[in-house]
């Protein structure tokens, strides 16, 4: 098995980087790689921002957004733990469906934690756990002639941080009987016989799938070149990250000294369609003209903010002010 070693903290390129590795088709044996982030919330490929994760929490504590290609649930990760990557070449022949299998290679992650003195089991079909505690979540796709599956360890990460960003689906929680991101998440250090940090626990895991040999995966220049294309123009670009959210309509209301304001609002792919004030307020301007030149501007709060500084410089509605009706928009975002 090839090797990769890598340095970045940051969770785009190693989506561009796993990318490039399967649509340049050059590897014709097995790569593992293992990797790490700075403060990072990583979307599945068909989930809504808007939904999966506490917006104002994130901006506040300037945690970086990105979206996978891979499906499955919206993950924390941070640099108390580790992400994996196994980029494997498919078989030959015209007549090679697959089906997402994720066993075969969360089994090898089993095995070598197993092999370190750490009890993790699959508990679910995506999900290593210990002792009921989950610790690792797992996604794969298909691209070109490759089989992407990573997958995420939680070491020593800051759970408590991912409680506070994270807004889990109902389901989940009620599936589980349970309350919190927190209750069903646990940390692999806390079930460690040995007292690694996390760069020691990376070592141990490498030595035990690679084995002692490490087998490395140069990268070119001209491969890295690639890379930081892919990475700005795809991965990090707010229409891949924002502009693949599903349609989704809200109506948000404050009461302000000048009234009550509501606002409907329609939004498709990351775009607002429509928007409509309402409320027993009073205002001296053509407030359709306003709703009209939203439309089409990004569900962006930054993005809505600079069109008002640019347009509209006088407040809108008598005692609320233009980042009053901002805030009620942007309001739980």
């Amino acid at each position: 098995m090839l090797y990769l070693e890598t340095h970045s903290l940051d969770a785009n390129y190693y989506f561009a980087l796993e990318e490039y590795l399967m649509t340049e088709g050059n590897l014709q044996e097995d790569l593992f790689m293992i990797w790490q982030t700075h403060l990072t919330v990583m979307l599945g490929n068909y989930q809504s921002a808007y939904t999966e994760l506490n917006l104002p929490a994130l901006e506040h504590d300037q945690v970086s957004i990105t979206r996978r290609n891979t499906g499955g649930g919206t993950i924390f990760t941070d640099q108390g733990g580790w992400q994996y990557s196994f980029i494997c070449p498919r078989r030959p022949g015209k007549d090679r469906h697959e089906d997402i299998d994720f066993q075969r290679f969360m089994h090898s992650i089993i095995s070598a934690l197993n092999q370190l003195g750490i009890p993790a089991e699959m508990n679910s079909r995506n999900d290593l756990a210990i002792h009921g505690k989950k610790v690792s979540g797992n996604a794969q796709c298909f691209k070109g002639n490759y089989t992407l599956h990573h997958g995420s360890l939680l070491f020593d990460s800051d759970l408590a941080a991912m409680a506070r960003y994270l807004n889990p689906a109902k389901h989940k929680l009620v599936s589980k009987g349970i309350q919190s991101v927190r209750d069903r998440t646990g940390n692999i250090k806390d079930f460690c016989p040995q007292d690694w940090n996390a760069l020691e626990f990376k070592e141990a895991l490498v030595k035990q799938i690679v084995g002692d040999q490490l087998n490395d995966y140069p990268l070119t220049p001209a491969d890295e070149e690639a890379i930081q294309k892919l990475k700005t123009e795809k991965f990090q670009s707010w229409d891949w990250i924002f502009g693949r959210n599903p349609q989704f309509s809200l109506v948000n209301e404050e009461v302000f000294p000048g009234g009550l304001l509501r606002i409907h609002c329609q939004v498709t792919n990351g775009i607002i369609q429509s928007c409509l004030f309402e409320g027993d307020f009073f205002s001296g301007h053509d407030l359709k003209a306003v709703e009209h030149s939203l439309q089409g501007l990004p569900f962006d709060k930054r993005r809505v903010q600079q069109h008002f500084h640019q347009h509209f410089s006088q407040d809108l509605i008598h005692h609320i002010s233009n980042q009053e009706i901002i805030s009620t928009l942007f309001k739980g975002f």
